[in-house]
């Protein structure tokens, strides 16, 4: 009973925001959390987190956070991640590359389907090496609970999102299973998802200054959207023998419907004198939108030699037909656009490891073959029709050899060549056409160690960025009169320099880094015409962009509550000399060097017959990230309730709400010179945009919970996300 007076305390502490009092107990690395009733004592231990190597590994087994909910909600609460907005991220180095039991996680939806009570631990990288795809900035590798007995087993889980002022829904469905022989397992799933997307309401400016002229638009966009979509998937796997399996496994996903409306209200001034009015309608219906990926693999031992080898072939594609309706004070005008593209790609990836000497020696290669054909058509004389291929071809070769240093600790040394081969072929203007052959070493070195009491690691690692093949086109897309975009296939890989210092002692991590970025990738814009019509499209920069990162995290469990608190910094340092000719140089001093500092803090309470009960909040300051400026701050408190039920909570109940006060929202501006923009209401996220705040109700049930040995890891997802 006193115990469970002290986890009552603690609520109220919290929510006054008393922390110092509680914090002056976290003095005992054993404590447990024992909360008798009149039959029953629920035990449950410290999450336990440690370095090995560059990584830290946090135990989930048997700790609190083993009843935090889906994958997804437990992550924000493990050392060395946090959430930001509607993202998750590995802390300071953005959103991370997800494996389960080595197999790379290919949809993100997998997150929300995985349990945290399924969970054995999870290995945060911050500093990957050669053995990963030079754009992997994060990896986060989660291993599983070892599932045991044969025949059926399975989930069922439905989950259901209500936006409190509007009328945005979102609902899930998923059912998966697993059936085991012996020594292969048959297994498959559903994921449904219906969203009902209103009002996503955002106001605009923007300035674009000539030595003549001075153009200024300003409006209101509104958007609604309805998307029904399935996926499914199957496999097989066989354990052949302690050390070897092999296995095969299909998905695909379809767009059973999806349909966006935008409607933008303009006002467009010449030299502050009103020359328009427009309002622009525009309804954009995605035909046939699907994908298909096949993966197969093994993964064994031979003799000392440990083998992985994964093949994948990935094709996707989709149609999106666009009717606009355009009235100014002319009249009304109508026009319609079409947008085809069809992806394919052959990927496959082989690493294998031997010991040698007192270190571990791992070679692989990796090979990626993908054609993209796409093809836009417009009923607009000004935009001229495209047609257009993509082909690109990625080999890679690497090394890493890890090895003890005598009373110094372990070193690790990686070095990764690729050899790309990327050609664009515009059919319809040859001279648009280009191949460019490209050849990268990445370096990588990372030194972990032990001082005292602290757990240290050093890592150096050299890393890329690849343009996504829609800002590869060259096509040019109708947005509205005055708005168009296009792409740019001469567009460089950004490439960066990293060097990253992590520290660990008891509950306590500490992280500083500094990352040199070049030819970075970034928003731009130019004028079109002489009617004022801004061009939108991603250029390189031309000068490096400097950042340095600092964060604390403080993990500590008291009791029955476990709390999770993330102090950071992140300054850039970006200057240009842009034109504007609102100056008698005709240029202007532009700097993109303000810090954003954040404050998150994840707390969890476990109580008395399987309730627990959480609190979080995660707090952004007006910074700048890039180019662009974050104008205000952002907050987002949330609040969960969760029940369990049945033997190792079989049936559980979770209720969450989020942005308590609605003020997980944000205005973004752009500063380039002699162009200037202001947006509100910029919430990042695509599926969320529309409205934060909202409630969450799900429900879960699991039976005879055999895990699938499936292990394949997949090949080429790089490329795929690129799609």
């Amino acid at each position: 009973m006193m115990m469970k007076k002290m986890c009552i305390g603690l609520l109220i502490g919290l929510l006054i925001g008393n922390l110092l009092s509680a914090q002056e107990t976290l003095t005992n690395d054993s404590i447990n959390c024992f909360v008798r009733t009149d039959e029953v004592t629920v035990k449950a231990s410290l999450p336990k987190t440690k370095m090995k190597g560059d990584a830290l590994v946090t135990r989930i087994e048997g700790t609190v956070l083993q009843t935090a909910g889906n994958a997804e909600e437990m992550l924000a609460r493990v050392p060395g991640m946090m959430r930001k907005g509607e993202s998750l991220q590995v802390i300071g180095k953005g959103e991370p590359v997800y494996y389960i039991n080595g197999r790379k996680v290919q949809d993100a939806s997998e997150l929300r389907r995985l349990q945290s009570s399924d969970i054995r631990e999870v290995e945060v990288i911050n500093a990957p090496g050669a053995a990963y795809d030079a754009s992997v900035q994060a990896v986060v590798r989660i291993r599983t609970r070892k599932g045991q007995g044969e025949g059926w087993s399975g989930r069922l889980e439905t989950k259901d999102e209500q936006a409190i002022r509007y009328d945005n829904n979102v609902f899930t469905a998923s059912a998966d299973l697993n059936y085991r022989h012996g020594s292969i397992d048959l297994f498959g799933g559903l994921n449904y998802q219906y969203l009902h997307l209103d009002r996503y309401v955002s106001d605009r400016e923007q300035y674009t200054y000539t030595p003549q002229t001075t153009y200024h638009q300003k409006g209101r966009f509104e958007a609604s959207e309805q998307i029904s979509q399935l996926f499914g998937n199957v496999g097989a796997n066989w354990q052949i023998d302690e050390h070897n399996s092999v296995g095969v496994k299909v998905e695909r996903g379809t767009h059973l419907h999806n349909h966006f409306q935008s409607r933008a209200t303009d006002e467009f001034f010449r030299n502050q004198a009103l020359e328009e009015q427009l309002t622009s309608v525009s309804n954009y219906d995605r035909r046939h939108p699907d994908s298909w990926l096949v993966n197969a693999y093994y993964n064994g031992q031979i003799g000392k030699w440990e083998i992985d080898w994964n093949i994948d072939h990935y094709q996707s594609g989709n149609q999106t037909d666009n009717d606009v309706e355009e009235t100014d004070r002319q009249g009304t005008r109508q026009l319609t656009s079409m947008n085809d593209a069809d992806n394919r790609l052959w990927a496959t990836r082989l690493m294998a490891s031997h010991p040698i000497g007192r270190g571990k020696l791992t070679l692989g290669g990796e090979l990626n073959r993908l054609r993209r054909d796409n093809r836009y058509a417009i009923s607009y004389d000004a935009i001229s029709d495209n047609q257009s291929t993509v082909k690109e071809d990625l080999s890679a070769l690497f090394a890493e050899y890890s090895f003890p240093l005598a009373s110094i600790g372990l070193l690790n040394m990686g070095l990764r060549y690729e050899h790309s081969y990327f050609e664009y072929q515009d059919l319809m203007d040859k001279s648009a056409s280009l191949k460019r052959p490209t050849d990268h070493l990445y370096p990588s070195l990372s030194l972990a160690t032990r001082i005292g009491l602290v757990q240290a690691a050093l890592s150096y690692t050299a890393k890329t960025r690849r343009p996504s093949y829609q800002h590869l086109r060259s096509n040019i897309e109708y947005i509205s009169r005055y708005s168009l975009q296009t792409g740019d296939p001469t567009l460089k890989n950004e490439s960066s320099q990293n060097l990253q210092l992590n520290l660990r002692w008891r509950h306590l991590s500490l992280s500083t880094g500094y990352e040199r970025i070049s030819n970075g990738i970034f928003d731009w814009t130019r004028l079109y015409d002489e009617q004022g019509t801004v061009l939108f499209y991603m250029a390189n920069f031309s000068r490096p962009l400097h950042r340095y990162i600092l964060f604390a995290n403080y993990a500590p469990t008291v009791g029955c509550w476990s709390t999770s608190n993330t102090v950071g910094v992140v300054k850039q340092q970006l200057t240009f000399e842009l034109e504007d000719p609102r100056t008698a140089s005709g240029q202007r001093k532009v700097s993109y060097n303000k810090p954003m500092f954040i404050f998150n803090s994840n707390n969890a309470f476990r109580l008395p017959h399987q309730w627990t009960v959480e609190l979080n909040s995660e707090f952004y300051t007006r910074s700048h990230w890039g180019n662009a400026e974050l104008l205000s701050h952002f907050w987002n408190l949330s609040a969960v309730v969760q029940k369990c039920w049945l033997k190792e909570n079989a049936l559980c109940l979770r209720l969450s709400v989020d942005d308590i006060f609605r003020t997980a929202e944000q205005t973004v501006g752009l500063d380039l010179g002699n162009y200037t923009l202001r947006q509100t209401h910029n919430n990042g996220s695509q599926r969320t945009l529309y409205a934060l705040q909202r409630v969450n109700v799900s429900l879960r049930y699991t039976f005879n919970a055999t895990k699938s040995k499936y292990k394949g890891t997949g090949a080429g997802q790089e490329v795929i996300q690129r799609m």
